[in-house]
């Protein structure tokens, strides 16, 4: 059997040449390279540069990069609090936009009576956090108004402040200008052991007034030669999304490659929500659709951005159902009925999974992709998981050729069919076995299935005179599993 010469044959020189190859040292499937991308505001506190990609992985190094209190400093908390081990949480802050207007709300202390009847507590929820005061008999609204402004002013992470307008009227203001703070939600009780005592009550109206969205060209700039498998996008006005979407749509483009998707959570009410999913129709956003919960749509979304990709990374085709640590659902019965969820389904969202105690789990991710460029419905990247799947079969198909063959000596032969040894020769045949080795890979991880199916329908040609390989293959995903139907033919007594 020839082997190949590794030295020139006009080299006469005694002299002993050995080489190493590491390009087949790794064999079976290996992990594709993940990374989740938050972008938000930081607060002037934060050190880090605007527009800037950075790597955070220790909390005292958030809080001095983002500040504290921020939208960014948040969303990188919840991520932190729902990422497996070895997902890199990247972050980039962007700037208010020119003129932006902070949300606030005017929350009034009320008192039957000139003081408080009974002991007690008096709490808000602001974003889903417990700021909480003791009162008692000696105390008045005013009194009241002043331990809750004390309070809020005290907890850093808050994303409000709050100011005095009245003796007994607080007004809360967000951290940062723009629309995403009239997302803010404020509220007295919440689980149902919370009360306050008889003769107070509070006046809490919507967090309102902000406006002015931010324009995120810059991180798009930014990453231009960065890949994030999975961005957290807050800033879902149109202008925005269509920013994101044309970028992915580019980044799956078959000459770029660097494919990602991006995670958003939008709140409202089943008409507002489908309004709003009527609007988008990327197969690479999935966006997380809820109703009258507490916990900010920003750091929803990281958290089941943080939750999807962690998935993925084990088992991309597998339909994420985590539990989002750290969510505050609605109460219940104020969270959406079993219709509303399966509308916003067909609609391009995903509702989450509310349960009994208000947490919130992942149910069924889909896409925003509804229709084809005929406007004819089309469910074919509906699915998030056939697109994770297919990211990742991608990625490992092209790095395959890229580490093994491309570039690495391989001859072209167009009408050679069997191996020559010592001969580095490309042909169809070759071609063949390799892709079909990869599909086995894929089979027995239980990322595809049916390789006879796949070998009869591959396909592979030379291109000799332009240097190519041409590959067309078939590969049949593995689905998810989400209903069962069982029906029961009853026998009574006897057969």
């Amino acid at each position: 059997m020839a082997i190949q010469n590794l030295m020139s044959l006009n080299f006469l020189v005694p002299f002993v040449a050995g080489k190493v190859n590491f390009s087949r040292a790794i064999r079976g499937l290996t992990g594709m390279p993940r990374r989740l991308l938050l972008v938000g505001h930081k607060l002037t506190a934060g050190t880090l540069a605007l527009n800037t990609l950075t790597t955070l992985s220790n909390p005292a190094d958030a809080v001095a990069l983002l500040g504290e209190g921020s939208q960014l400093l948040a969303m990188w908390r919840a991520a932190k609090a729902n990422t497996g081990m070895g997902l890199p949480i990247d972050v980039m802050a962007i700037a208010v936009g020119s003129g932006a207007v902070a949300a606030s709300a005017t929350i009034s202390v009320a008192n039957a009576g000139a003081n408080v009847t009974a002991s007690g507590e008096v709490m808000l929820y602001i974003g889903g956090q417990r700021v909480s005061v003791g009162v008692t008999t000696a105390d008045t609204s005013a009194t009241v108004a002043t331990k809750l402004f004390n309070a809020i002013n005290a907890l850093g992470t808050l994303p409000v402040t709050a100011t005095n307008a009245t003796p007994s009227q607080l007004v809360l203001t967000a951290k940062w200008g723009g629309t995403t703070g009239n997302d803010i939600d404020v509220c007295g009780v919440y689980y149902p052991d919370d009360s306050i005592p008889s003769s107070l009550s509070l006046t809490i109206p919507a967090m309102s007034g902000g406006a002015v969205v931010p324009d995120v060209s810059p991180v798009i700039a930014a990453m231009s030669l960065y890949r994030a498998t999975e961005i957290v996008n807050p800033f879902t006005d149109s202008a925005n999304m269509v920013i994101f979407e044309n970028e992915l749509a580019t980044r799956w483009g078959r000459n770029d490659a660097r494919d990602g998707m991006m995670c958003t959570a939008v709140r409202g009410t089943e008409a507002t929500l489908t309004t709003w999913l009527n609007t988008r129709n990327s197969p690479h956003v999935h966006t997380i659709t809820t109703t009258k919960d507490l916990t900010s749509p920003w750091e929803t979304a990281a958290m089941a951005g943080a939750a999807i990709e962690t998935s993925a990374g084990t088992d991309p085709a597998q339909g994420p159902v985590s539990q989002l640590v750290g969510y505050k659902g609605p109460r219940q019965g104020d969270g959406f009925l079993i219709d509303s969820m399966n509308n916003l389904l067909v609609k391009g969202g995903s509702p989450l999974n509310i349960a009994p105690d208000y947490s919130g789990s992942l149910l069924r991710m889909v896409t925003n992709y509804k229709t084809s460029n005929s406007g004819a419905p089309d469910r074919s990247m509906a699915e998030m998981c056939w697109l994770k799947t297919m990211s990742y079969y991608r990625w490992f198909v092209v790095t395959t050729f890229q580490n093994q063959y491309n570039n690495q000596g391989y001859k072209l032969a167009q009408y050679v069919t069997q191996p020559i040894p010592g001969q580095k020769l490309m042909n169809a045949e070759l071609g063949e076995e390799i892709m079909v080795g990869i599909y086995k890979n894929f089979c027995d991880a239980g990322l595809c299935q049916n390789p006879g199916y796949y070998a009869s329908t591959l396909r592979v040609e030379i291109d000799a005179p332009n240097g190519k390989l041409k590959i067309v293959d078939e590969p049949v995903i593995v689905t998810q599993h989400y209903q069962t139907e069982v029906t029961s033919n009853v026998v009574a007594g006897q057969v």
